[in-house]
């Protein structure tokens, strides 16, 4: 697939040849999962609610007996690539549920919420921040005939919503939401890349140890890698935290020392045995993982941390 080029949606689209072919169109049947269509339907704000002449049908998301047709701002479909950016998407107010209609028949959905933390200020949309608020996967229940359902989760506030539905292609809508109630909250999970395989033999492309959905951001944190090849040979580092301090709610990423990374792929061959040890705010947590044996498939090349004790979740 071709490279593709951030655009903003509103004023302008990229299209070019990235060979998704053989998808499938579908249109939404007069009957869904819970019901009839509605008989009102609103539509996305001023071009929020155009696709290119290449792109796949939109998205159809009913809530509280409306029905938003979305069109997508980004997607790989057809004979087109387009990238888009939409900072002030549709706010479909507070429905407890909403139903999502992916129109093509092979792509598969899954949702992510960043909670919006900012006030507005004098001419900028409703919400334009999302820094210390949570930002989460949202789970979906796939009800068949390409609908799925979406309900709350995390705590009761505002969320951006990206609905990303993909197989062959992809496309992706955004929405606002305020969810009226708290719902869960996904586990704490953590992902270390640090060796990588370049054409069979060990290297690096940085260090990347990202941990997300604490129970609460820490105070006071630290995180050392142990990290021992196939031959035996070892060394210890610390990492460090990102620069970039505009972090989710309960989310660390460290991004540093990435000369280290590469002296770390340079112990030897394969397999790496690597450790973590995390402490926040005075207690240890550690995982073990091996390179590449517990490499996360569609997030190469990180391997995934299983710490015990168990990470504090909400």
């Amino acid at each position: 697939m071709g490279m593709r080029m951030l655009l903003a949606v509103s004023t302008v689209l990229l299209l070019a040849a990235c060979g998704q072919e053989g998808l499938t169109a579908v249109d939404p049947p007069s009957v869904t999962p819970s019901g009839p269509a509605p008989t009102a339907t609103t539509t996305a704000g001023v071009r929020h609610d155009v696709t290119g002449p290449d792109g796949p049908p939109p998205f159809r998301v009913r809530y509280d007996r409306q029905e938003l047709v979305l069109h997508p701002h980004t997607y790989c479909y057809g004979n087109g690539c387009v990238d888009g950016v939409v900072a002030d998407p549709p706010d479909i107010g507070s429905p407890a549920e909403i139903q999502v209609y992916v129109p093509v028949e092979e792509f598969v959905l899954s949702v992510h919420a960043r909670e919006l933390t900012r006030p507005p200020r004098p001419g900028a949309p409703s919400f334009d921040a999302t820094c210390g608020g949570r930002s989460f996967e949202v789970p979906v229940e796939d009800l068949g005939g390409g609908w799925y359902a979406v309900r709350a989760s995390g705590p009761a506030a505002h969320y951006d919503v990206e609905l990303f539905a993909q197989g062959g292609g992809d496309m992706i809508g955004s929405l606002r939401w305020r969810t009226p109630t708290a719902g869960p909250m996904p586990d704490p999970s953590a992902r270390l890349a640090l060796v990588a395989d370049h054409d069979g033999e060990p290297d690096s492309y940085g260090l990347e140890l990202a941990v997300e959905d604490l129970a609460e951001t820490p105070t006071d944190v630290s995180a050392e890698i142990e990290v021992t090849a196939a031959n035996g040979r070892s060394m210890t580092f610390a990492a460090e935290q990102a620069a970039d301090r505009c972090r989710g709610a309960g989310d660390l990423y460290f991004d540093r020392p990435d000369e280290l990374a590469k002296q770390a792929a340079g112990l030897g061959d394969f397999p790496f045995t690597t450790t973590v040890t995390l402490t926040l705010d005075g207690r240890a947590y550690v995982a073990t993982a091996v390179y590449p044996d517990d490499e996360i498939e569609g997030n190469e090349p990180s391997v995934a941390l299983e710490f015990a004790p168990e990470l504090p979740g909400a």
